[in-house]
């Protein structure tokens, strides 16, 4: 017989009385949205379950109950890296870390909580494989009415629990000083043994090895007791830190603040300047001359040429005394370069005009 198709043209309740009524052995299989979770029946009756297929289910309970030593389960677990087949539970009762009482026991709360879980799924596809083995098979063996009764009880008191549980990303710390009776049980020991006011309710499922109902019904009657918090906090600081630095305030010291975000801004390289190489012009710049040649000019007045030659030496020409003057704009006696034809004697004839100036004009014009 193939039995498939989707929950939502058939319930996962009816699935399991058909499967019952008609003692079947095998594997049902149920996936949704990348999940994938497996029921296991042994002529009709459930032997065990997993929400998480991949998951070592029974093995991580057994752990979590403290019932197995690390030396144990090093064993178990290179064992079955060895040899794959058998289920990490299974394999711990085979070699003696667990008593069988035990296991069964944990195996039948196993498939509770994996049930209870499945039930919650509205929609997803299932499969049925015929004589598919249970791999964590420890003896145990639920009938399918008293397991889907418990699914739905729990269905019914679920709401209630997440009120105080608002979601299993939230934080669990414990009360400073209780409100409520603070004896615990044995179960209760073991769950507080793992809060430490980082962890989730979703780590304690996980470290504990127990189902999120168990676990989230067990912090529930907790937080009405007193005894716990679980409580959405944003900036994630522990509620007794939040104390310490409230009387750090009072008592003068300087309070830890969070330190400021760094915002960068996005790395975009400004654009360079535009690399130009000095011009070279087409013809040298004549040298500036510092003063003209005064004396060669037949234009020029005596008396000009007369002061030009004040305080030069006997013998020495007109032209080398220039630079003899004193004061700020004495300047060395210099070789003046030949005249600009056509203009040269225009320039030196006209006492106002900057030469060196002028001929520097000259000389850029040429070279463009």
């Amino acid at each position: 017989m193939r039995l498939e198709g989707t929950l939502d043209a058939f319930s996962l309740p009816d699935i399991f009385q058909l499967l019952s009524y008609t003692k079947k052995t095998g594997t049902l299989h149920l996936r949704r949205d990348g999940h994938h979770g497996v029921v296991h029946l042994r002529d009709g009756a459930v032997t065990g379950g997993r929400g998480d297929a991949a998951c070592q289910s029974l093995g991580r309970r057994m752990v979590g109950s403290g019932l197995v030593s690390d030396k144990d389960l090093a064993d178990a677990v290179e064992l079955l890296l060895e040899s794959p087949g058998e289920g990490l539970g299974r394999t711990l009762l085979s070699q003696g870390s667990v008593p069988e009482d035990d296991a069964k026991r944990l195996a039948i709360e196993q498939a509770k909580d994996a049930v209870f879980e499945l039930l919650r799924w509205e929609a997803g596809e299932f499969a049925f494989v015929m004589d598919e083995a249970d791999p964590d098979d420890v003896g145990a063996a639920l009938e399918v009415e008293e397991i889907v009764t418990e699914g739905r009880r729990r269905l019914e008191t679920w709401p209630a629990l997440v009120q105080k549980v608002p979601s299993v990303d939230a934080p669990v710390s414990m009360a400073a000083a209780p409100d409520g009776d603070a004896s615990l049980s044995k179960d209760e020991w073991t769950l507080l043994s793992l809060v430490d006011g980082r962890r989730t309710v979703r780590d304690l499922v996980t470290l504990s090895g127990n189902g999120e109902y168990v676990i989230v019904s067990a912090l529930a009657a907790l937080a009405e007791r007193g005894l716990v918090h679980v409580v959405e906090r944003p900036d994630g600081l522990d509620p007794m830190l939040q104390r310490q630095q409230l009387l750090a305030a009072l008592e003068g010291h300087e309070v830890p603040k969070a330190a400021p975000v760094e915002v960068r801004k996005p790395v975009i390289p400004e654009r360079p300047e535009p690399f130009a190489a000095d011009r070279q012009p087409e013809y040298a710049e004549e040298p500036v001359p510092a003063v003209t040649r005064i004396a060669s000019q037949p234009s020029v007045a005596p008396h000009v040429a007369a002061s030009a030659s004040v305080g030069s030496p006997v013998g020495s020409p007109v032209g080398s005394s220039v630079g003899a003057v004193e004061g700020a704009h004495a300047l060395k006696p210099e070789t003046a370069p030949a005249p600009v034809p056509g203009h040269s004697g225009l320039i030196d004839r006209d006492p106002s005009v900057n030469k060196s100036l002028l001929l520097r004009l000259i000389a850029g014009v040429r070279g463009l």
